[in-house]
């Protein structure tokens, strides 16, 4: 939609708008577009020639005598309520990132596989694995299970340790997220 089929003017008619938050008065406006997000109208103030953005709570005096704020057309109306669920989506997805944050927060030591292996006394121990590890999964299950660890297809109340891969700062899988929440010990491989 263009400014003007919005306004039902031509191009290079002016319009008549007023600013709640000036106190100039009405003023005589040639619109020229809207703006990228639909929610105001890019347009040239007759008085001193600069350009202006009527904002959306300006009001618009329409050729037949009814004024509406430009809020309320219902072109930008959705526009505006398209452009506050993309803010909101924006604060949600902010919420997310805090909430893995906190995740993050939570103890994870470091350790390589030959420290686990010779220092960490397993036996007897019920384990888990995940992430992406520094050998392949069934090679880090037979050397676990060598030192006579058992080992978990899944966390539960029960895991010892949880032995990841370096799945990154932000990477959050489902086991680390039960192993936090059940208490249990997590080492990064």
């Amino acid at each position: 939609m263009t400014v003007f089929e919005l306004l039902g003017v031509n191009s290079g008619d002016a319009i008549t708008v007023n600013n709640p938050w000036s106190d100039n008065g009405p003023r005589k406006v040639v619109p020229l577009a809207l703006s990228r997000n639909g929610i105001s109208i890019r347009a040239i103030d007759c008085r001193y020639g600069d350009i202006r953005y009527i904002k959306s709570d300006w009001t618009v005096f329409m050729s037949n005598g009814d004024t509406i704020e430009l809020q309320d057309f219902p072109y930008v109306k959705q526009k505006i309520e398209e452009w506050n669920y993309r803010k909101q989506s924006q604060i949600d997805a902010h919420k997310r990132v805090q909430e893995v944050l906190q995740i993050e927060d939570f103890e994870r030591e470091y350790a390589t596989l030959d420290e686990v292996l010779n220092t960490i006394n397993i036996k007897d121990l019920k384990v888990a694995v995940t992430g992406t590890l520094p050998l392949s999964r069934a090679k880090i299950k037979s050397l676990l299970e060598s030192k006579g660890a058992t080992v978990m297809g899944s966390v539960s109340s029960q895991t010892s340790f949880l032995f990841m891969g370096n799945t990154g700062k932000y990477e959050i899988t489902s086991k680390m997220k039960k192993a936090h929440n059940l208490g249990v010990k997590i080492i990064t491989l």
